[in-house]
């Protein structure tokens, strides 16, 4: 039996004559009545700070809350008025409809004009806050009073940051601890003031240049003393305190490339950069990691250098390449160097050159040059060891410099990246006659959507000011879509952009330039010029603000087969990228929003939906690819590990049909020991699944003997896919061996493929043997079918899943007949007298797997890939990746005629699945 609980106290005040209903409260930080109702804070009445309570320790007491969704109600008339004596009066029953529906018309008309939605959640959601419900602060400016008063109204609990005082005895302690210390630091720097004579004459230190080393690394730049030891293995980019803040960053003890790069922001942006590169909006990169090399000396030695890094094209010496030589456009491609074997791939690059004064033709060839190679930071001890040792074998010896921290850059895509740059990027002149020709180039394309319109290799050199002269950045004035004078306007500043000659050199290549525009203004000082003048007047550019040149590069990315968007890249001073950034982070776009922000995973999906590869990873015949893919091995390979053993994949018993078990290779390797028939030269990538679990491991070498390489992707090259077709047509020549060829797949009917996915060529179809002798049909039971043996039709059950050009659309599902009990005893008996089926019946999964087609045998490997997923743009898988570069040769032997329609066509298979997806696959 229940105890009986103890009698209510009266409570006090007047009485109301009700006994109270409220349980007591037991646990501490109560009163000592035990009669005494918890407090509701959304009942109490509002209060200066809920920071802390009274003395007493309770809260005092609120008013109700506003009552809410008053405004929908919908006034309404009572249907029996139309009814009379049992008789339906026509005009009353009318009349109550017409009242009814104009106040369901009155009441949606309220709920469309009233404030159904607090301030806070009228924001985008990128940029929505956690305390932006209790926190006014945290709202946009237009949206604070609003959010003030509704606060006020609904009697929400806020917090005064300022008021706030410490709860705790700890909390007061640190509070005036954190006071004396500071009192204390401010005596210390007025003695210290006050000693080094500061009120007296005292000497102005210039800051020093600083040192380029010619034919030798460059050194880090000098950063502040608190940021020093975080910099000891990396280097941060100039705007990373501002990423670190807003992205996920690389692990401090894992850098990539020695820098610090944001991988990806906090805010989900995948479908977003989608969009941006297909639709609307920018998205912006810092790609200060990008190294750039600079080689200077005779135009005849800097010719010799560049030609042995494979810029052997006829394009690029002729005539047609006068553009290029002065320093009117860049260009893109692959370098590569020369080995003893073979033409190993170094990887993309882009070459600018620096304009030079016009001289006779005796006098070009000793002419000094400059030439930047702007490469990707994985290649760049590759392309920088190469060029020391090709300019050491040249007469005059040109040299090179490392200008790695001496310019940075940023990356903008996106249909509105012009408009952004027209309002971040300001011209710097003192007056308006000095305006610079390349400026008002880029002026005339306002409303251009696509850089990629532009002519191939789109160069812009000019000077700017400091963008926080003007900040905050305005919107500039953009032509009308509907405008056929502006269109037509924009289509002649396009054609008129490859008419335009330099002459004068680009100021981003002088290293006095580079620095004296490194050394702007303070912030502070700025926010003293701009106190001094009117609210909202922007400042003029004066004798303190250096300007700062740039080179502003279109690209275009586009394949054969897909026209995709292009980009701006903004060459700059390594010290001057933060100001641009910021003010290009805050320039308000017309189509709504600022720019966007991205990080390394955001380049990938964006190379990807393009259809093209993306450097280092989707090249794995490179020395950068390699060092990738060992990496990438041994993160796949922890994941698989922390794994528990009943949900990882069991690699060895995974089954493909036909009595074959076990993965090909190793799961999560592409694994290309096996493509080649490689012999591998270590044991460290070897799948061992046994030993993981403590025992010893295999195969230990007793004596410590170093392997001659530590895995058989040493062995591999890359082949571009211009070199690759230059062998289609030579048939005397050999392919190199293990050389791989980067390939893209589109998948023809269902299907997403992933990293590692096996791919596999079509197999032959190999006729049955048919014997002459007649034989007599015995009764003993059909040999067992062989293990490993494929049916002998395989390649025309993957020929029967293409689908057809004129019916892709899904086959309906049959729906199963309702059978009457007669039919279904004449199916039965039909089968009990039929002939009997084969003994021992077939094996599982020896035909086909659930109705999928078996995956070719290991004979038909020939590739991986590298990059696998859904494709947005497509609407369907896509993946890109590496084939043998001498089995794809074969298959475009195979087929004579280009447009035959089971050319290319090839089974790709998820690494640790069994069923195999058709697709296509084009050389990129």
């Amino acid at each position: 039996m229940p105890p009986k609980s103890a009698p209510q106290a009266k409570p006090a005040g007047p009485s109301t004559g009700k006994p109270s209903m409220s349980k007591p409260k037991t646990g501490t930080g109560t009163s000592g009545n035990p009669g005494q109702a918890k407090s509701n804070k959304r009942k109490d009445p509002p209060q200066q700070d809920a920071g802390f309570k009274n003395k007493k320790g309770s809260e005092p007491d609120r008013g109700a809350k506003r009552a809410k969704y008053e405004i929908r109600s919908i006034a309404s008339q009572k249907s029996h008025a139309a009814l009379k004596d049992g008789e339906l009066d026509v005009q009353s029953f009318v009349g109550s409809l017409s009242f009814e529906i104009n106040a369901l018309d009155e009441s949606m008309r309220r709920v469309r004009t009233s404030q159904t939605s607090r301030a806070f959640q009228r924001v985008p959601f990128r940029m929505r806050r956690r305390a932006a419900a209790h926190d006014f602060k945290k709202v946009p400016r237009r949206l604070r009073k609003r959010a003030k008063r509704e606060m006020a109204e609904d009697n929400t609990p806020t917090v005064s940051s300022k008021t706030r005082k410490p709860k705790t005895t700890r909390a007061r302690l640190r509070a005036e601890t954190a006071r004396r210390l500071g009192i204390l630091a401010k005596r210390k720097r007025l003695r210290k003031l006050k000693s080094s004579g500061a009120d007296k004459e005292t000497i102005s230190i210039k800051i020093a240049r600083p040192k380029i080393r010619r034919n030798e690394l460059n050194s880090h730049p000098v950063v502040a003393r608190k940021f020093r030891k975080r910099q000891l293995s990396k280097t941060w980019l100039p705007t990373h305190l501002w990423h670190a803040k807003r992205a996920r960053m690389t692990r401090p003890t894992e850098p990539l490339w020695r820098f610090a790069i944001p991988l990806t922001p906090t805010q989900k942006v995948y479908r977003p950069t989608h969009r941006i590169q297909w639709e609307k909006g920018a998205m912006a990169w810092d790609m200060s990691y990008m190294s750039t090399i600079s080689l200077s000396g005779a135009q005849n030695s800097v010719k010799n250098v560049l030609k042995s890094l494979g810029l052997t094209q006829e394009a690029l010496w002729g005539d047609k390449a006068k553009r290029w030589k002065s320093g009117n456009m860049h260009w893109t491609g692959t370098l590569t160097r020369k080995s003893k074997e073979r033409m190993h791939v170094i990887g993309p690059a882009t070459l600018i050159w620096n304009p030079a004064e016009k001289v006779g033709e005796e006098d070009q060839l000793k002419q000094f040059r400059q030439v930047f190679i702007r490469i990707h930071p994985s290649a760049f001890l590759e392309t920088f060891n190469e060029l020391l040792r090709l300019v050491k074998g040249q007469v005059p010896r040109p040299y090179i410099e490392d200008l790695r921290f001496e310019i940075g850059s940023i990356d903008i895509i996106g249909p509105d990246s012009t408009e952004a740059l027209l309002g971040v990027l300001n011209p710097y002149h003192l007056k308006p006659e000095s305006k610079e020709s390349q400026y008002s180039t880029l002026e005339s394309l306002a409303g251009l959507k696509d850089p990629g319109t532009l002519p191939i290799g789109t160069l812009l050199a000019f000077s700017i000011a400091d963008p926080r002269l003007r900040y905050p950045p305005r919107q500039v004035a953009l032509p009308k879509s509907i405008d056929q004078n502006a269109q037509m306007a924009l289509l002649e500043a396009i054609s008129a952009v490859r008419k335009e000659e330099v002459t004068n050199p680009h100021q981003l290549f002088d290293r006095d330039t580079r620095f004296k525009a490194s050394k702007l203004p303070s912030q502070r000082s700025l926010n003293r010029r701009r106190g001094k003048g009117p609210p909202g007047t922007p400042l003029r550019p004066s004798d303190v603000d250096p300007p700062i040149p740039i080179l502003l590069l279109a690209s275009r990315h586009s394949t054969a087969s897909s026209q995709s968007s292009g980009s701006w890249t903004i060459m700059l001073p390594w010290k001057c990228v933060p100001p641009v950034w910021y003010t290009l982070m805050h320039y308000p776009l017309s189509t709504g929003g600022n720019p966007w922000f991205g990080g390394l995973d955001e380049i990938r999906h964006i190379t990807f939906e393009r259809g093209l590869p993306w450097f280092p990873g989707d090249l794995p015949g490179t020395d950068a690819g390699k060092a990738w893919e060992l990496e990438e091995r041994q993160v796949r390979q922890k994941a698989w590990d922390r794994m528990p053993k009943g949900k990882r994949v069991n690699w060895e018993s995974l089954d493909l049909g036909a009595g074959r078990k076990g993965e090909i290779g190793i799961g999560w390797n592409c694994d290309y020991d096996v493509l080649f028939g490689l012999e591998k030269a270590s044991d460290a990538d070897e799948m061992s699944v046994d030993w993981r679990d403590g025992e010893g491991e295999p195969n230990a070498n007793p004596k410590n003997e170093k392997p001659t390489t530590t895995n058989a992707l040493a062995s591999m090259t890359q082949l571009p896919k211009s070199t690759f077709l230059a062998y289609q047509t030579q048939t005397s020549e050999l392919l190199p061996p293990a050389s791989l060829v980067t390939v893209n797949f589109k998948m023809l009917g269902r299907g997403v493929v992933t990293t590692c996915a096996r791919v596999y060529r079509l197999p032959d179809t190999k006729p049955v043997a048919i014997s002459s002798q007649v034989e007599v049909p015995a009764t003993e039971p059909p040999p067992r079918k062989g293990k490993g043996k494929l049916p002998h039709n395989l390649r025309d059950q993957w020929l029967a899943r293409k689908p057809s050009k004129n019916n892709t659309s899904k086959k309906p599902i049959a729906a199963r007949p309702n059978l009457d009990l007669e039919t279904r005893q004449q199916l039965l008996a039909q089968q009990l007298i039929g002939p009997p089926g084969p003994f021992p019946p077939p094996l599982p999964n020896s035909e086909n797997i659930n109705g999928h087609p078996l995956c070719p045998g290991e004979e038909d490997l020939i590739g991986f890939v590298t990059t696998g997923s859904f494709n947005l743009r497509g609407g369907g898988g896509d993946a890109i990746g590496s084939l043998s570069a001498t089995k794809a040769l074969e298959e475009l032997r195979r087929y004579r005629n280009k447009n035959d329609s089971n050319a290319r066509l090839c089974v790709v298979r998820n690494a640790g699945q069994n069923i195999g997806w058709l697709a296509r696959w084009e050389l990129i």
